[in-house]
């Protein structure tokens, strides 16, 4: 009896342990996440904690799996083609199975995951990277197999559909994050429609076909020798280090080589910091990209907006700052909005109000009523992606990935009746 009262406490205690570092780690991130909050959540003694898990590093990893694979008993693989053949139908209702668990406490192993895809300093250890990595090459075969049994295409084909299929849950996944009133249904359908479509494309191309190169201009930050530059660049390397919680004042301005008081006669506090690392990043980067104008009245919006993308798919490839900075700002799951984070969003509004102009302008009356969709799932695609450069290495070339994603965001039901 004595030894099975303890074998319950314990196995108890392992459960709340575990509960609560995957609860502190979607709150926190890694660096953010230590084995002192996780003793005051769970009001046990260290030596209980450090009974079942010697170190911060083992238990994180074993919280991610836990949150993992209490999450995949309740969504279980993607269920076969229907026996009709509609390969659109298939998707549309695997997608609604796997991508309606976003917002609650299921979802945190998900949440903690990407955010560690961000995090990459040496402070950053490597067992809930390497976990949360395994989840997805197992992911990845998974779609992998279904889409070989759904389509007859060459494996390069199947990989490429795959890989935007995990693209496309990710991409969800942070729309969710960064509108709490979305509507995934229409995107769903949508999704559905421009990855049934790409499949179609496929099957006319040559898998061993090789994209031109895409050269881009470096991205550079003018003026970095004044003292606010220097304290802005080192905020985006430290952050991309440690995340928004390991990125303290007195670590930006040791790595910008200047004292805490340089930090005060610029910002606010370091808020105003981070806000400003946001908007001198997002310049940087929007000055390489293509100008969102409203297109030429001749234009072949079908090679143009391939053209246009094809900076943007190249510039993830570099992980752009105020991208991964503003995402750190917007994953963790507080009851309180991090500072900063409304300034990331008024910058994604804005990227999203430019596409959907530009697909008004380019697509005409049929298409106009549904600018603002195809905008949605194009940034949503290319947080995807992203995701997928950081963790995957993917290595598709942006000018095949540009192609694609042009692809899937305009494959709609009344795609056959926009005129070039």
């Amino acid at each position: 009896m004595v030894e099975k009262a303890l074998r319950e406490h314990t196995q108890g205690s392992r459960q709340m342990i575990l509960e609560a570092a995957l609860r502190l780690a979607a709150e926190r991130g890694y660096v953010g996440t230590t084995m002192a909050l996780v003793r005051r959540a769970t009001g046990l003694p260290p030596s209980s904690l450090y009974w079942h898990f010697p170190n911060k590093d083992q238990l994180l990893a074993e919280a991610l799996e836990h949150g993992y694979a209490r999450w995949h008993g309740r969504v279980p693989r993607w269920e076969s083609k229907p026996t009709d053949g509609d390969l659109r139908e298939g998707l549309l209702a695997n997608l609604r199975r796997t991508t309606s668990d976003t917002r609650d406490a299921n979802a945190d192993w998900w949440r903690m995951g990407l955010m560690l895809a961000l995090e990459s300093g040496p402070t950053v250890g490597d067992g809930p990277r390497q976990r949360f990595l395994q989840i997805r090459t197992q992911t990845l075969a998974g779609f992998e197999m279904w889409w070989s049994g759904a389509v007859d295409l060459p494996p390069a084909h199947i990989e490429t559909l795959a890989r935007l299929t995990l693209a496309a849950h990710d991409g969800l996944f942070i729309h969710v994050q960064t509108d709490e009133y979305a509507e995934l249904d229409p995107l769903r359908q949508r999704l559905a429609d421009g990855l049934a479509a790409i499949a179609d494309h496929l099957r006319k191309q040559d898998p061993a076909a090789t994209p031109e190169a895409v050269d881009l201009p470096p991205v550079t930050y003018e003026g970095r020798s004044g003292s606010r530059e220097k304290l802005v660049a080192a905020a985006l390397e430290v952050a991309a280090e440690s995340g928004y919680e390991g990125a303290s004042i007195s670590r930006i301005c040791a790595a910008a080589g200047l004292p805490a008081s340089s930090v005060y006669w610029h910002f606010a506090n370091k808020d105003d910091l981070f806000s400003a690392a946001v908007d001198d990043s997002y310049r940087a980067w929007q000055s390489a990209q293509s100008s969102w104008r409203p297109p030429r009245a001749d234009c072949d919006w079908s090679t143009e907006l391939p053209r246009m993308l094809t900076p943007l798919v190249a510039s993830l490839h570099r992980l752009p700052p105020f991208l991964r900075i503003g995402l750190m700002l917007v994953l963790p799951k507080r009851s309180e909005p991090l500072p900063g984070r409304d300034r990331f969003l008024a910058v994604r509004l804005q990227s999203r109000a430019d596409f959907a102009d530009w697909l008004r302008g380019a697509l005409g009356e049929n298409g106009a009523a549904h600018a603002d969709e195809m905008a949605t799932l194009m940034l949503a695609i290319a947080d995807g992606l992203l995701f997928a450069e950081a963790l995957d290495s993917a290595g598709m070339p942006p000018a095949t990935t540009s192609d694609l994603l042009a692809r899937l965001v305009t494959a709609t039901p009344f795609h056959t009746q926009i005129s070039h």
